[in-house]
């Protein structure tokens, strides 16, 4: 048995696979388009990258890639997985933005703004080890308000480190991604193939995906958005 397989083993649920292959589809996809451009990718990061099933495709991407796990255990079973990356230990609920590593082009944050205490920290910290473009997946909440609802984790090894964990509203997580320093921020308005993403006649879309740039780019199947500036409302007027 390799080490760490009984902890990984909800990784390899068919489940997780599917929305896997899903986001890569997507992922692959932006990069191609992204070099094509004329943009010069050649570093990256992983973040929260499990046991490294991403960071494992980011590398057969021909990029040097940093992947970065809040359990150690997952990370060495990553470091098994995925031969070639380095794994690192980075818990973002408990680490200051002062913590952050040095910028790398391209960064993946597929599936953990949603499982952490304080996403908003976090996503500024991402901004500031993301050198050029970063791509963003993340569970939102169906509310048009700059709202935020706590959620509780399941205790298992593919959830958040805390008991508790924020999900954001899309127009929350936009204000976020300003916060994060990025002058241009794309929505995905390509089809992507699993439920969690579209509009179902029983349920919203639980999740969505971005590219967030340091400078403008025109890829096909992204489309701007317009970030407000916050400004402080009177809340609490009756």
């Amino acid at each position: 048995m390799m080490v760490g397989e009984s902890t990984t083993a909800l990784f390899d649920a068919d489940n997780y696979i599917a929305i896997n292959e899903a986001r890569w589809t997507i992922a692959d996809r932006a990069l191609k388009a992204l070099r094509a451009s004329g943009m010069t990718l050649e570093t990256a990061y992983d973040f929260g990258a499990g046991p490294g099933w991403f960071a494992k495709r980011l590398k057969q991407s021909n990029l040097d890639v940093l992947a970065l796990e809040g359990r150690e255990d997952v990370a060495e079973a990553g470091r098994q997985r995925a031969p070639g990356c380095e794994f690192g230990v980075l818990d973002f609920d408990n680490c200051a933005t002062s913590e952050a590593l040095p910028p790398r082009d391209f960064s993946l944050s597929f599936g953990i703004l949603y499982h952490l205490e304080n996403p908003l920290r976090a996503l500024r910290m991402m901004g500031a080890m993301t050198g050029k473009v970063m791509l963003l997946e993340t569970m939102v909440v169906p509310d048009a308000d700059f709202i935020a609802r706590v959620a509780r984790e399941n205790p298992n090894e593919t959830q958040g480190i805390q008991p508790l964990a924020m999900i954001l509203s899309r127009a929350a997580l936009a204000r976020g991604m300003w916060a994060a320093g990025f002058g241009h921020v794309y929505r995905c308005t390509l089809p992507i193939d699993h439920d969690d993403f579209r509009d179902l006649e029983t349920r919203h879309p639980r999740r969505g995906l971005w590219l967030l740039s340091r400078e403008a780019v025109s890829i096909e199947g992204f489309a701007p958005i317009e970030i407000e500036e916050p400004r402080r409302a009177d809340y609490w007027r009756k």
